[in-house]
């Protein structure tokens, strides 16, 4: 019987620094459950990033992470291995992404204030770190209601928006935008901008705090309209309302001397 060996690397993609603490299954080449309990063997990557399999008789075999380390994204790909001759080492490099993180800053016009007046844009920074260059990430976003932390509704309906980029480094920021209707702010109210993660529709990373400044922005309504003072649109027509008054008292007061003096 020939008896070879596997040796695996672990390395981060991103810094290419040694992973420790990811387990690994040895499974048949016809297996389709990839568990640690349908597993052949197992092996866990030491402070090198190295893992091994001892001991594999002739033959073909696959090799699968079981569990990733910490602060990393499980890695799904399948290793095919194949043992031929006696005493022989097969070397694999499995390579796993960080866990992505994001961190959002929202603002109206670069203010954390402002008058919800007409249409209002909030612009909501999202930074992040760890993304695979040339790979396609979408961010969806939606605004809440910090009073009741619920969503916020503009005509019952959610505010809801989304953005698809490709990254060309691993950390950089998108600008993610909510239009709508200032209307629909009838007092006081603190917005808070919650977004999401997603890689190939699966959600990978969050950002939703519902205490966080950074992620808030105050809208207040129009204040109502102040009768103004010292308006002179309408004086002429009052100085002649006020003159024909002025007029008719006057005349009032000869009438009644004249007829106090008949009297006389």
């Amino acid at each position: 019987i020939l008896y070879g060996s596997v040796k695996g690397l672990k390395v981060d993609r991103e810094t290419e620094a040694m992973i420790a603490g990811a387990k690994f299954g040895l499974f048949r080449s016809d297996e389709t459950e990839f568990t640690a309990e349908n597993a052949l063997l197992t092996a866990e990557s030491g402070e090198d990033g190295v893992f091994t399999f001892e001991n594999i008789p002739y033959g073909d075999w696959l090799i699968k992470e079981l569990q990733p380390a910490d602060g990393y994204l499980e890695n799904n790909e399948i290793y095919p291995v194949r043992i031929s001759e006696n005493g022989q080492t097969v070397g694999i490099t499995v390579v796993n992404d960080r866990i992505p993180e994001i961190g959002t800053k929202a603002a109206v016009n670069g203010e954390k204030t402002a008058v919800a007046e007409g249409d209002i844009t909030i612009e909501d920074t999202v930074s992040y770190k760890h993304l695979i260059p040339g790979k396609a990430y979408t961010v969806k976003g939606i605004l809440m209601d910090k009073a009741t932390g619920k969503a916020f509704l503009v005509d019952g309906k959610e505010l809801t928006t989304e953005v698809t980029f490709t990254p060309e480094e691993s950390y950089g920021d998108v600008t993610v935008r909510f239009t709508f209707d200032g209307n629909a702010v009838t007092k006081q109210t603190d917005i808070v901008v919650f977004e999401a993660l997603y890689r190939d529709d699966v959600e990978i990373a969050a950002h939703a705090d519902i205490e966080d400044g950074a992620q808030t922005v105050t809208l207040t309504p129009p204040a109502p309209p102040v009768p103004q003072t010292g308006d002179n649109s309408n004086l002429g027509f009052w100085i002649g309302l006020g003159s024909v008054a002025l007029g008719g008292v006057i005349a009032c007061i000869i009438m009644y001397c004249k007829r106090k003096k008949d009297e006389d």
